[in-house]
């Protein structure tokens, strides 16, 4: 038998690619998964053999005492789960990202499963990917010089922008951001995962080294077209060239010199696509499973440590607080709230319309 019961909580699209990645590890076991929808449930359990059917996760973490929880819920339950998991005497635990809808729940996240030494990473599953790893390798052995600053694209900043910020992060070897400055457009009411988001928004942040990177956000219909080049990815700029990153490539442009084009090993075809998840997801997120294992097995702290989370979880709230405060946020932030959400309340914006999907 495997040395780890793990369970997942939520059976929708990321609740099977966490499902799958536990499969892929034959140190663990899968044995139990929630779903408010008892269908969607049984349906994932009958597909990949797992023993246990709940709707609710707390009879699950009580019943089945699972050494590992993957936490796939929207974001307004995580730290709800999480608390739980604790208590239930989980040892670790893989959540989805965003971390929280408040900087607030974000931190207490955190001190709830510090005070209880439970180990918890984040599924920003892209720090896995190919295609980055070979762009940050190439930026780290100086392909285009010295780093100048980095341009991210994506639709929105609290679902999507959590993995453009950690990527910025990523390639930065996690250095501290120093301050950021950004503004919210909150034109319509626009939700993600049933998450209220911005229409759109710009983002600034700063090194002590100089470097700055920029973010921007927004989609179809309300920002049709976000950068001609690469309308979702990452550009790295550097002082002797350039790297355009996206889903199916890694360009990287050297001034006077020949270019490289590093092409994503996955299938780029959506057509061919399991339940329409990119195979890279799926591939990704057993190899953030792996490695939470092996940091359960030698005390190491695994790539997608929770402290990277809420390192990306602080820029997306210190751009919001930054729109609502009309200044320059020097970090730590020092705001706990959802400066989106509360001001929204007391009316800093009048949205009009409402736009609800996946991205």
């Amino acid at each position: 038998m495997q040395g780890y019961r793990a369970a997942v909580i939520a059976a929708g699209g990321q609740g099977r690619v966490h499902a799958a990645g536990y499969l892929a590890d034959d140190r663990v076991s899968l044995v139990a998964v929630a779903d408010v929808n008892r269908e969607t449930a049984e349906a994932l359990a009958g597909e990949f053999g797992i023993e246990s059917v709940f709707t609710d996760y707390r009879e699950l973490l009580q019943t089945v005492r699972p050494d590992i929880v993957s936490i796939c819920t929207p974001p307004a339950f995580h730290l709800d789960a999480v608390t739980a998991a604790v208590e239930a005497g989980v040892r670790a635990i893989h959540c989805e990202k965003p971390i929280a809808l408040t900087y607030a729940d974000a931190l207490q996240l955190q001190a709830v499963a510090a005070e209880a030494g439970v180990q918890v990473t984040v599924n920003l599953q892209r720090r896995f990917e190919p295609v980055h790893r070979f762009a940050r390798e190439q930026l780290a052995s100086g392909a285009i010089g010295d780093l100048v600053s980095i341009e991210g694209y994506c639709p929105n900043l609290l679902d999507w922008g959590s993995h453009i910020l950690d990527l910025i992060l990523f390639y930065r070897g996690d250095a501290a951001v120093e301050w950021v400055i950004g503004q919210i457009d909150v034109s319509t009411n626009r939700y993600v995962y049933g998450a209220f988001v911005e229409t759109s928004s710009i983002t600034q942040l700063a090194w002590p080294d100089g470097v700055r990177a920029t973010v921007s956000t927004g989609r179809e219909p309300a920002t049709p077209i976000l950068n001609l080049e690469n309308n979702l990815g990452l550009i790295v700029q550097g002082t002797r060239g350039r790297i355009v990153v996206r889903g199916s490539e890694a360009l990287v442009h050297r001034f006077g010199g020949d270019g490289i084009r590093f092409a994503s090993p996955y299938d780029t075809d959506s057509t061919h696509w399991d339940h329409g998840i990119d195979p890279a997801i799926f591939s990704c997120t057993a190899a953030a499973v792996a490695d939470l294992v092996d940091g359960l097995e030698t005390g190491d702290e695994p790539e997608l440590s929770l402290r990277h989370g809420l390192a990306g979880a602080e820029l997306i709230f210190a751009t919001y607080e930054s729109s609502r405060s009309r200044r320059r946020v020097t970090l730590p932030l020092d705001r706990h709230d959802n400066a989106l959400l509360t001001g929204l309340e007391q009316g800093m914006w009048s949205p009009v319309g409402e736009l609800r999907s996946t991205y």
